[in-house]
């Protein structure tokens, strides 16, 4: 996932991005901190909607107030995907850990048998290519139906095209810039995201409304925050596979290495114009 979009604003806006930010800020600390927890032993919507709160509106708010925005330079995607990952492993793990005392496991944060974990994760990448090349073509060939193939493939170009981390791309040569670019990309941003949407999320509703709900409901929530129509579909698909490795497993580790592999490939494709 790219971190949310974040536009400079004009200084007339500013006090209302400071009331944004104070007032996301709060409920979220008064979700988190304040409002008793949730019964049956295990997180609730309360704790997920003040996550989803920081990451929405608190963080945009305040990258708005730094000045931060599109286009991305590297050193602003440094800032927004270390912040907003940080947030989705640290606030979860203070709910599940300290606020529930519940074991990190809890929230898939466990590797024994890390090389069968690892096969499996590396499966799950190959899996998750095919899904999401299988899905888009067909959401493209279906939107074709309504709009006509040309303007349905012109969509779908169109979308990898926006994609705001290929200017930061256009702007790198090969060496520490790049690397660090991919860090980012295949580690920081999945390690982050899963523990939130599959660990957090997913494991959450799962607990309230079983497997098949949570998987679908949770995808539809990672797909939403994506906020794009082509790759909508493909992006809840995804989201689907990453939360059954997860169900099967027990570990958030092979959705973290399909999720990488997932992102680093698509961004190259999009880069490349691999047509993936």
């Amino acid at each position: 996932m790219v971190p949310a979009a974040v536009y400079p604003v004009p200084d007339s806006q500013t006090t209302a991005l400071l009331m944004m930010l104070a007032f996301s800020g709060a409920l979220a600390a008064y979700l988190l901190a304040i409002r008793p927890v949730s019964g049956g032993g295990l997180w609730g919507l309360g704790e997920m909607f003040a996550v989803t709160l920081l990451f929405v509106l608190t963080l945009p708010a305040a990258a708005h107030l730094a000045g931060i925005g599109l286009p991305f330079t590297l050193a602003d995607l440094t800032v927004v995907a270390l912040a907003q990952n940080a947030m989705f492993v640290a606030v979860p793990a203070y709910v599940a850990l300290a606020r529930y005392r519940l074991p990190a496991a809890t929230l898939g944060l466990r590797a024994e048998g890390w090389p069968r974990l690892g096969a499996v994760g590396l499966l799950g990448a190959a899996a998750a290519m095919l899904v999401a090349v299988g899905m888009e073509r067909l959401v493209v060939y279906l939107l074709g139906l309504v709009i006509g193939p040309a303007r349905a493939e012109a969509a779908a170009a169109a979308e990898h095209a926006d994609d705001p981390l290929l200017p930061i791309l256009n702007t790198l040569g090969a060496g520490p810039e790049l690397a660090w670019f991919f860090v980012l990309l295949a580690v920081v941003v999945p390690v982050g995201e899963e523990v939130f949407f599959r660990g957090f999320v997913y494991g959450g509703l799962r607990a309230r409304w079983g497997p098949r709900l949570a998987a679908v409901a949770s995808g539809l929530f990672f797909a939403a925050v994506h906020l794009q129509l082509v790759h909508g579909v493909p992006i809840f698909a995804l989201g689907l596979l990453l939360a059954w490795l997860y169900a099967r497993t027990g570990s958030l580790l092979p959705p973290v290495i399909a999720h990488a592999a997932h992102n680093v490939i698509a961004v190259l494709s999009a880069w490349y114009g691999w047509g993936l």
